[in-house]
């Protein structure tokens, strides 16, 4: 499909522009693709000031910040939801009943995308690893190929999904991060990832039935990639998929492979994230020695188990992308060693279930400290009959580095890994990440 031939004259609402901007290139594609665009975010003028000034230089037809007028809506032929709108917002109330389409980009690009082979990495944690792993290994077999290419769909990353439509063709790659709430969404799309890279078993909140619903229009030449905890999850679900399960442990990776800069291994999740993007790279025929040269290359990202200081003998840690229990529990078991942690959580709530967290503390830590948010007043209660650990409460990221420090013995690790989903003042992950880090190299 000629999407720009698609897009031209329509009127487009784009709502919400993402907490770092996320959408601005997706927009000015729509833009130049010579739809009528109009923004619609909650946030102020003055917090999206440059992201405003951007747009209009390159066209934007109409933006309105601080508040979503229903009424305006009603005279759109499409609507764009960038994630943090969901689809039962009130203000969509009317849109939905003139039956206005309503699409996420995601769901937007699979409806207009040629034939492509889709990668789609899912779980609780883990997913932008494996996806900063696989992505150049699946671009060295595109090379190879020489008829392909592969492009990386991320709503994080700032780089635009729609942007891709205008690049991509038949018989391509597309590697999906597959976000939660996205999963829902593909489902009821009928998009099933022709290979399917499983980190953990997904969530509650991101399915219906089942947590491995998406799998239902597999076919029997495409491939599931987990390890024997999700496989056997799969079984336990009596879910039957179509596809070829391929069991992935950590030891499929040579011990004498070196990860990022000379460090040999990092941390053992580092290693499974590493097996399954191996795993999913040999599909694609690619070289096992190829994928050791570039995974030597390879490097953590920011804000996953990220070292910021060593002061005193305390190492401080940045996990600010944990926004589940899972993603906690794992932090919490890589870094320590005879409980010497101090604990940050705390945030807005999401619906999650934090039992086992709960069980896990005091095998890790002897002290969490709980930032405010909704899920923190949620399951404060409980979190207040937690045996032999010591529970503190901090206004902010700034008091609560402060308190980590004091509480802190010699040896210990200082984990700020939040398990619940970003908010308030820290908008999002990397703002509250950005927080813990100035607060960190401040003491």
């Amino acid at each position: 499909m000629n999407t720009r031939t698609y897009f031209q004259g329509k009127r487009i609402a784009v709502i919400g522009l993402g907490p770092h901007g996320e959408m601005v290139d997706d927009v000015k594609f729509l833009i130049k693709s010579d739809a009528l665009v109009s923004v619609y975010d909650l946030r102020s003028e003055a917090r999206l000031k440059n992201h405003i000034i951007f747009l209009r230089s390159v066209g934007l037809a109409n933006y309105v910040c601080s508040s979503i007028p229903p009424d305006d809506l009603l005279d759109m032929d499409l609507i764009i939801l960038s994630h943090e709108y969901p689809r039962d917002s009130s203000f969509l109330k009317g849109a939905r009943e003139k039956g206005i389409p309503i699409e996420y980009p995601e769901t937007l690009f699979f409806r207009l995308a040629p034939p492509v082979t889709v990668v789609g990495v899912m779980g609780a944690y883990g997913k932008a690893t494996v996806v900063s792993v696989l992505a150049p290994l699946l671009e060295m077999a595109c090379e190879a190929d020489g008829t392909q290419n592969m492009f990386t769909l991320d709503p994080e990353s700032g780089d635009g999904i729609l942007v891709v439509l205008k690049k991509i063709k038949s018989g391509d790659i597309a590697l999906v991060r597959v976000i939660e709430s996205m999963m829902t969404e593909l489902y009821e799309l009928r998009v099933s990832p022709h290979v399917a890279i499983f980190t953990s078993v997904p969530p509650k909140g991101s399915y219906g039935s089942s947590p491995f619903e998406i799998l239902t229009y597999q076919t029997y030449n495409n491939f599931i990639i987990a390890s024997d905890e999700v496989i056997d999850a799969i079984h336990h679900f009596k879910f039957q998929p179509k596809a070829k399960m391929l069991r992935t442990k950590s030891s499929i990776i040579p011990s004498a492979w070196i990860f990022g800069t000379g460090d040999a291994g990092l941390w053992n999740h580092d290693r499974d994230n590493a097996a399954l993007a191996l795993q999913a790279a040999q599909l694609f025929k690619v070289p096992d020695e190829v994928s050791e040269s570039l995974m030597e290359k390879w490097k953590p990202l920011k804000g996953r188990l990220e070292l910021i200081k060593k002061i005193k003998n305390i190492e401080f840690y940045n996990d600010t992308a944990s926004v589940s229990p899972n993603s906690t529990i794992t932090g919490a078991r890589c870094l320590t060693k005879d409980r010497n942690l101090v604990l940050i959580i705390g945030g807005v709530d999401a619906g999650q279930d934090y039992r086992e967290l709960y069980a896990v503390l005091p095998q890790c830590a002897h002290t969490v400290i709980l930032l405010p948010g909704s899920g923190t007043m949620k399951e404060r209660k409980t979190i207040n009959t937690i045996d032999n650990v010591t529970i503190l409460s901090a206004p902010d990221i700034e008091e609560a580095v402060r308190l980590a420090r004091d509480n802190a013995r010699q040896g210990d690790r200082v984990l700020f890994s939040p398990g619940f989903a970003a908010g308030g003042l820290e908008a999002s992950r990397k703002e509250r990440g950005e927080a813990f880090v100035r607060a960190v190299r401040s003491l």
